[in-house]
């Protein structure tokens, strides 16, 4: 491996966590006098559910980073202690640059808990763990997705659309969110079933294109779109308010769901770069009939249908609606450059 393979996938973790902790980004003000004394004064307003998001959301950070230093030839130590640096270095950058927007509060237990999760996902390379955990799984990986740095973006593609999935607020394959001003989708159940019958059906031809053996693909997805399911209803039952908690799927979402799954089917058993345009065209053409029948409000009345006991939510919900919108045009641009490659190495074989 060189040390480039996993440096796209860091830098994409880098924007998340950079967005996550400086949003909204401006106005920028200088920070006020007493600000400084408040990083190091916040310990009464410090809650169990923060200090657990940050370790949870810094871990990924430093199991990338340490993959980075290892193949940069550094030991499995030196990695783990370059990234826990790494980690704490760039918490430290997030947390300076917050005391220069408003509404941002900068503390030193936030970037202790950053840099916890960031020694947390870097001691998977740590022995015992690596030998028993992380190289079996690393192994695995190998040898059931597509290799090298394609199948590297197409993992992450998928972490980023199961992100998106921990909003409840945003429609199950749609666009938009559950409340706003748009078009009244019970007039359109059609159409609406339609966009997410594609969606569905393209991504899953997405995840059988990911796969290296041309299988699995129908049995990659169902797991995929369950553990989706579970995170809806998980995250509504806790974050929604009550008469919301439902409202991010529809009996034309459910038919389109259904529609889409056994569609794939058949279609999953085509050829790679039969399935890889397909899957392009169908993500690219689901998301735009999605865009047609989806409804969108402003920030303020989006944030109202939570039940949110915690801070930073306009931080969670814009970051999410944002990925969740962002993902199938994502996911699009890789499809086509992994077509454009099959069709390079058919030319020349």
């Amino acid at each position: 491996m060189t040390r480039g393979r996993f440096s796209g996938s860091a830098a994409v973790w880098i924007l998340l966590l950079a967005y996550a902790s400086l949003y909204p980004f401006v106005p920028l003000r200088m920070p006020p006098p007493d600000s400084i004394a408040g990083v190091f004064g916040g310990l009464r307003y410090l809650q169990a559910f923060d200090v657990t998001v940050n370790v949870v959301a810094y871990a990924p950070l430093g199991m990338l980073a340490c993959r980075y230093f290892l193949d940069g030839g550094s030991t499995h130590k030196a990695a783990i202690a370059k990234a826990i640096a790494f980690g704490a270095a760039f918490s430290v950058c997030m947390e300076t640059a917050q005391l220069f927007i408003p509404g941002r509060i900068s503390s030193i237990y936030d970037a202790i808990a950053n840099t916890a999760g960031t020694a947390l996902g870097a001691f998977a390379f740590a022995e015992p763990w690596y030998s028993l955990i992380t190289k079996p799984l690393g192994e695995k990986r190998e040898e059931f997705v597509v290799p090298g740095n394609w199948g590297d973006a197409g993992l992450m593609l998928l972490a980023i659309w199961l992100i998106a999935q921990l909003n409840p607020a945003l429609p199950f394959f749609g666009a938009g969110n559950i409340v706003g001003s748009g078009l009244d989708t019970d007039d359109l159940t059609v159409l609406l079933s339609a966009a997410v019958a594609m969606s569905v059906w393209g991504f899953g031809l997405f995840v059988s294109v990911l796969l290296a053996r041309d299988q699995g693909g129908l049995r990659v997805t169902l797991v995929l779109l369950s553990v989706a399911l579970w995170l809806k209803f998980s995250a509504a039952s806790f974050m929604l308010q009550p008469h919301f908690s439902e409202g991010w799927v529809s009996a034309g979402r459910v038919a389109g769901l259904l529609v889409g799954v056994l569609l794939l089917v058949p279609t999953r058993r085509f050829g790679r770069m039969a399935r890889t345009y397909l899957a392009l065209v169908l993500v690219l053409a689901g998301a735009l009939f999605s865009k047609i029948v989806g409804a969108y409000s402003p920030l303020d009345e989006f944030l109202r249908v939570f039940r949110w006991p915690y801070g930073q939510l306009a931080n969670f919900a814009t970051l999410t609606r944002f990925l969740h919108e962002l993902w199938p045009f994502m996911a699009v641009g890789y499809l086509i450059a992994l077509f454009l490659r099959g069709r390079r190495v058919e030319s020349n074989p």
